[in-house]
């Protein structure tokens, strides 16, 4: 038997390599015979012989390989560096074709000119001179320019939306967004005689508050620019159109892309999209969503795209609904009924939406690599004879990864399903078979050197993979609110990959001559990490000239009032009201600033639609640590008005209440509806109100230039009349340009966080009605 001859192995090496039965087994003068074990105890004896050597079974085991504990730990370390070296060359971005600004090929030197001159105008909210005037001025202004460089073959149409409209969306717990006379700049690049199907390319001009927006999104608008100026130069005849959407209201909540497609005359000639988005500054463009099901699209990426680099893993985890944030791909998806893709740079999140979002640190190799892709892909899909006819290949989804950015490998998921149902069936019967047969084979070099090669590729891209998860979704954990605990995620995260990733190796423990210093040593290096984390060694925070990792705080300089059911006003308040975008809160800050502690810490009013507190998105449930520090009242220039305009009894016994509001680019309006009362519709989104999270009901409103007051309607369904009143309403109004967005003490409040922190400041104010 193999087992009992591995026994009888390991006697013979512990004895000295001779044979109990022979000379040397005779009794020696001066020294007791030993006892003779039972011949049909032999197996039995081998068993216990392995038992006693335990400590030392490594040594032996790996001594019969011929291959010693010192090369196999130095060949496994050299494999492990190869591996990380190569993941780490597939992330580098070194494309510098089309740098020389050859005829026909995208030049990132051009589209970096853009970008820079984007960005100097500075923060772009919508509603502000700067997005509304100064950036749509200079995006037509190129524009005419590329229109005189065109080749005849296309033609060039120009047109800007000032759409206004309201929707409801299932985002950050549910609300109702209102837009009036926000801006769109679309661009129609066609044949010559015209086309009847287009594909759509989409970026966003406007900007958060306080950031320049270089990443999110002017490097896009940058890159369509580029794009748009190479096909209508180019000599090759589009069999569709192009169309080029700058949109000017993204970030408030993806209101343009909706004014746009749900308006926009041109709007019933897409029939696929490209959007361009970010969620961290430069870096590879990520292709992280697609469809819904037509599959032909992920097949026009990878046939076209000359750097892929797209994961379903990603989709996966964004469509989830885990990671608080969302694109105009939704918009387009669900009021639109057109497939797209969904691009977005991912590298350095850390700095995204901050004031650290600025074109130096955006790399002109990462503009060519985003310019060659879409490029190519718009090329691709305006030539294509699948576009018109693209309900017939509307159905399936596909499984797609990228290999180390060099191709895409994709396949319907219904045979990746087959795959997986087979792999799993295949490794059942393996196991089985060695459960029920089991050989015991020495670990030979050459045995060991195939192992590691049939797993190169699978580690490979495992690592690749991890990679691309954590540099996305890592930052993005950061500023996901005070209640997520970041830390535990990402250990549960890394701890399974870790566990993944090692169980190809465990077995290399049996070449250890000592099992229990290898155990220590891992042992040792896990409580040392503990103490060093839990020390506070590792600072979570930045600021780095070269890699900031800024932590995110909003202040908030208020003035509140409290109106009855007379409509006196029966409280009046003013404050910085304060809140940290991270589980940590101010714990960080309060050595730096002493005045806010937890002596300030915010309370909720009871009474109030979302706690009284003007929120400026119903983020309300994921931020719950917030500080109120005494302030001076705000006086803006332009305040915000807000009347009721008519109280109407309706003949199906409910009451309708009309109201009026005038003010700033921003305003949010909540209500809460009392006992024996409920709302039972409204003038906005589809007519049926949607709650948020905690059962109020938030509204999101912006405005661009020359906006007319906002008018609107609500029904109340009384049941039960109360003494208190039916409805209790507030709004507040965000001044986030202009003079209007300062005040002395936001200013003196600012100047006092640490260089780590980016603190994002403006003025608002909020009034409460009770009716």
């Amino acid at each position: 038997m193999e087992w009992a001859s591995a026994s009888a192995a390991v006697r013979r090496h512990r004895v000295g390599g001779e044979r109990r039965d022979g000379p040397a087994a005779a009794p020696q003068p001066g020294r007791e015979a030993p006892a003779q074990e039972p011949p049909e105890d032999a197996c039995g004896g081998g068993a216990r012989t392995r038992k006693r050597s335990a400590g030392g079974g490594g040594a032996s085991r790996g001594a019969g390989t011929g291959l010693s504990e010192a090369r196999a730990a130095l060949g496994l370390a050299l494999y492990l560096l190869a591996l990380r070296a190569l993941v780490q060359l597939s992330l580098q971005q070194l494309v510098l074709r089309g740098a020389t600004g050859r005829h026909g090929e995208f030049d990132a030197r051009r589209a970096r000119d853009y970008l820079e001159h984007i960005t100097s105008i500075g923060p772009r909210t919508t509603g502000s001179p700067e997005n509304e005037i100064v950036t749509v001025h200079y995006l037509l202004e190129q524009i005419k320019l590329i229109e005189d460089q065109r080749n005849s073959l296309h033609r060039i149409s120009v047109d800007v939306q000032r759409p206004t409209g309201s929707f409801s969306i299932d985002f950050l717990g549910g609300f109702t967004s209102y837009y009036d006379n926000i801006t769109n700049v679309v661009v129609k690049l066609e044949p010559r005689d015209g086309a009847q199907h287009a594909v759509l390319a989409n970026c966003h001009f406007d900007s958060v508050a306080n950031s320049p927006g270089a990443s999110d999104d002017a490097v896009s608008c940058s890159v369509m620019l580029e794009v748009l100026r190479v096909l209508s130069a180019s000599s090759d005849t589009l069999h569709h159109a192009v169309i080029f959407l700058f949109n000017g209201a993204e970030e408030n909540v993806l209101q343009a892309s909706h004014g746009f497609i749900t308006q926009h005359p041109w709007a019933g000639l897409i029939r696929a999209f490209i959007n361009l988005e970010a969620a961290g500054v430069g870096g590879k463009e990520l292709v992280f969503q697609t469809g819904p099901e037509n599959p032909w699209l992920v097949q026009a990426y990878v046939s076209a795209a000359k750097h892929p680099f797209a994961s379903v893993v990603a989709q996966e985890v964004f469509q989830s609904g885990i990671i608080p944030s969302d694109t105009d791909f939704r918009i387009y998806r669900d009021f639109g009924n057109i497939p797209g893709i969904d691009l977005a740079f991912i590298e350095n999140g850390y700095i995204y939406h901050t004031k650290y979002d600025t074109a130096d640190r955006i790399l002109t190799d990462s503009i060519q690599r985003a310019g060659d892709n879409i490029l190519a892909v718009l090329k691709y899909l305006a030539t294509s004879d699948m576009l018109p006819s693209s309900s017939k290949y509307r159905h399936g989804n596909m499984v797609f990864f990228d290999v180390l950015g060099l191709f895409v490998i994709a396949y319907p998921s219904r045979v990746g399903s087959i795959i997986n149902s087979v792999v799993v069936m295949a490794g059942v019967l393996y196991l089985g078979k060695k459960l029920l047969q089991p050989k015991h084979k020495s670990a030979q070099g050459k045995f060991i050197a195939f192992y590691l090669l049939g797993m190169f590729i699978p580690y490979l891209y495992a690592l690749y993979l991890i990679w691309a998860v954590f540099e996305m979704f890592t930052p993005i954990l950061g500023r996901s609110g005070s209640e997520i605990p970041p830390d535990v995620v990402l250990a549960s995260i890394l701890a399974g990959c870790t566990m993944i990733l090692s169980s190809y190796f465990i077995n290399f423990i049996y070449l250890a001559k000592s099992t229990k210093k290898t155990l220590l040593t891992l042992s040792s290096v896990c409580a040392v990490t503990l103490l060093l984390v839990c020390g506070g060694v590792f600072f979570p925070y930045s600021s780095h000239p070269a890699s900031p990792k800024p932590k995110r705080v909003f202040l908030q300089h208020m003035t509140r009032t409290f109106h009855d059911l007379d409509g006196h006003a029966v409280k009046r308040d003013s404050g910085i009201w304060i809140n940290g975008f991270d589980y940590t809160g101010m714990s960080h800050v309060t050595p730096h600033v002493p005045e806010i502690n937890d002596t300030i810490r915010a309370h909720c009013e009871e009474d109030a639609p979302l706690c009284g507190f003007p929120w400026y998105l119903p983020v309300h449930f994921l931020i719950r640590k917030n500080w109120y520090l005494p302030a001076p009242e705000v006086s803006p220039g332009d305040p915000a008005h807000f009347r009721l305009v008519s109280k109407e009894q309706t003949p199906w016994d409910s009451v309708k209440l009309t109201f009026e509001a005038t003010g700033p680019s921003h305003m949010s309006f909540y209500i809460r509806t009392h006992k024996g009362s409920t709302l039972s519709q409204w003038s906005l989104g589809n007519g049926t109100p949607v709650t948020s999270k905690g059962g109020d009901y938030f509204v999101f409103y912006s405005h661009g230039l020359q906006a007319s007051a906002w008018r609107f309607w609500i029904e109340v369904q009384v049941l039960e009349e109360q003494p208190e009143g039916m409805v209790t309403v507030a709004i507040a109004a965000h001044y986030f340009s202009g003079e209007d967005k300062k005040s002395s003490q936001l200013d003196a409040l600012r100047e006092k966080f640490p260089d780590w922190t980016f603190p994002s400041a403006w003025v608002c104010t909020y009034s409460l009605f009770v009716f």
